[in-house]
């Protein structure tokens, strides 16, 4: 969240009430909207629409103005959670995925086995650049668990799947805390990345988003100057040189 010197205290900010507020910055994950707070609160992803949405530019742009409710409040971290739902749409898309939840048939074993599924998905593909809508299952230190349909992936495929988004890939930017972006039950949408046997690996962050990650980590950043191969050329010059050879003494009578 983005912090402003100037702005009302988040203490003044009422759970469920409606403010009015500007996009200031579009995120992959969401958007921070300007409230007239000291922080600026987050709108994800999931609080755009109780439709599906793959891309947050579909719905809001920089500068916007929008009507937004109070979700969450947070002063001790800062933050506030928003939505452009209103609390009968958020209710009843809630239920809609616990209805999903409990009409699941359920397993003996904790730990589901997705092979078949995960077969099918190698075997005829998938668009790794897309982003598919899924539920948050667990929420770990390290990452959550996110369960989606494969037929998002492949219209030829049919079942569920498990699979990790790491906490490095919830968000372009660094995550401190899984729980302060997802949480159990939530609706995200994600990109599959790989299957590695029966690990799958998600991320809630786009293409685009990852590979202005990566360069920005890149060896190339930290190379230092590009001219260190003259300066120490230059450097060997000014330096004595050294060479062994024979040592001749005067012998002693």
């Amino acid at each position: 969240l983005k912090k402003k010197s100037k702005g009302k205290s988040l203490s003044e900010f009422e759970v469920g009430s409606m403010v009015k507020g500007s996009v200031r910055s579009i995120q992959s994950y969401g958007a921070f909207v300007d409230i007239g707070a000291t922080t600026d609160g987050l709108l994800h992803i999931s609080q755009l629409s109780s439709e599906f949405v793959g891309n947050v530019n579909e719905v809001l742009k920089e500068g916007q103005e929008v009507e937004v409710r109070i979700v969450s409040v947070d002063s001790d971290k800062g933050q506030v959670a928003l939505s452009l739902l209103t609390k009968e749409e958020a209710d009843a898309s809630q239920a809609a995925v616990n209805q999903r939840r409990d009409n699941r048939p359920q397993r003996q074993s904790n730990r589901r086995d997705d092979t078949a599924v995960l077969a099918s998905l190698k075997q005829k593909g998938w668009d790794p650049a897309a982003f598919v809508e899924g539920t948050v299952v667990s929420t770990v230190d390290f990452g959550c668990f996110v369960r989606i349909d494969a037929s998002a992936l492949n219209s030829e495929c049919e079942g569920e799947l498990d699979g990790l988004v790491h906490i490095s890939a919830l968000a372009s930017g660094r995550v401190g805390n899984v729980n302060d972006v997802v949480s159990a039950d939530q609706k995200v949408q994600v990109r599959m990345k790989s299957i590695n046997g029966s690990k799958v690996s998600l991320t809630m962050i786009s293409v685009e988003d990852e590979d202005s990650k990566a360069d920005s980590f890149s060896p190339g950043s930290n190379e230092g100057a590009k001219d260190w191969k003259e300066s120490l050329a230059k450097f060997d010059e000014k330096m004595p040189t050294f060479k062994n050879g024979p040592v001749v003494m005067e012998a002693r009578k």
